[in-house]
């Protein structure tokens, strides 16, 4: 089983610019270092980086790290958003993601309810896919978005995958998530909670015909203080060995990604990196001894097929 972990920068870093002059560390925390840590997603920082705002230069600065896009229903009509998007993609060699907040940003012309904004951002998910995949003009009249010869031109390959990663706790949010997430992110609690939620959306995922389509990320935060108690992230013991542990239980709820927030310095960042390798070698070393576990289950069953014991 393999984990994933994504930087998650400080709410204080400078927003990236289209002019080249970008700004990509996070205190004392650069993409490099990351990576060296153990890392290989990072968060672009929410609502600072909109899609018009990601060049070339943003993604080279990045190097091979994965880049978390966060983009709401509603910021781009769905042609433009698709067009930005397939166009980071090549720059980035594919290494984006679109993070689709559970919330209605301030939006001067509409205000949404619950349902309503759910409704949309699931009529603006089908569209993106739909010209993501599309090789022809497509034409769409939708209670909130009409389209008429909506095409993305030069796709490579003819059809774009974009990983889209969601959340929320409601039943109609859950809806939306099981029908288009890749990446669910839980809310911050316990294993058992987190058990319980994954449940509820690989249930709501199944009624799409997404049977095993969604994995689990959840937010934690390295060093717990008064600024991010009530912030949505799991706090993480000091102690890299607590810490690891204590991941280890969510990863058995079925969590697959942790977004790391609170790290600000290279000694944050050498403090998780010991805990990132703890928890990939605790891995390796269940897959290796799942492994040999079956090798020995199917020497037995093969003795019982050819001698009957």
């Amino acid at each position: 089983m393999s984990v994933v972990f994504t930087f998650v920068p400080p709410n204080n870093t400078e927003p990236l610019s289209n002019t080249g002059d970008a700004r990509v560390r996070s205190g004392d925390v650069a993409p490099a270092l990351a990576w060296n840590a153990g890392f290989r997603s990072w968060q672009l920082e929410e609502r600072g980086a909109p899609l018009a705002e990601l060049d070339e230069a943003v993604a080279a600065r990045f190097k091979s790290l994965q880049l978390v896009v966060t983009h709401g229903a509603g910021e781009l009509d769905p042609v433009t958003a698709a067009r930005r998007v397939v166009a980071l993609q090549a720059l980035s060699d594919g290494r984006i993601s679109l993070r689709v907040p559970a919330r209605g940003f301030a939006d001067t012309e509409w205000q949404p309810s619950h349902i309503a904004f759910w409704r949309r951002t699931d009529e603006y998910l089908m569209l993106l896919k739909r010209l993501w995949a599309n090789e022809r003009p497509i034409d769409h009249e939708g209670p909130f978005y009409s389209v008429a010869g909506g095409f993305v031109p030069r796709k490579q390959p003819p059809s774009v995958h974009v990983p889209i990663r969601m959340s929320g706790l409601s039943g109609t949010a859950l809806n939306v998530a099981g029908k288009h997430a890749d990446v669910f992110e839980l809310t911050a609690g316990s294993p058992d909670e987190a058990r319980l939620l994954a449940g509820r959306v690989r249930a709501a995922a199944a009624r799409h015909g997404r049977q095993g389509k969604v994995r689990f990320a959840l937010p934690v935060h390295w060093v717990a203080d008064d600024a991010h108690a009530n912030a949505g992230f799991a706090d993480l013991p000091r102690l890299p060995a607590q810490a690891a542990l204590s991941l280890l239980g969510f990863i058995d709820a079925g969590v697959s990604e942790f977004m790391v927030a609170g790290i600000e310095t290279t000694a944050d960042l050498d403090a998780f990196g010991h805990v990132a390798s703890f928890v990939r070698n605790s891995l390796a070393r269940r897959d290796a001894a799942w492994a040999a576990s079956s090798a020995v289950a199917a020497g037995r069953f093969d003795l019982v097929q050819r001698y009957g014991f």
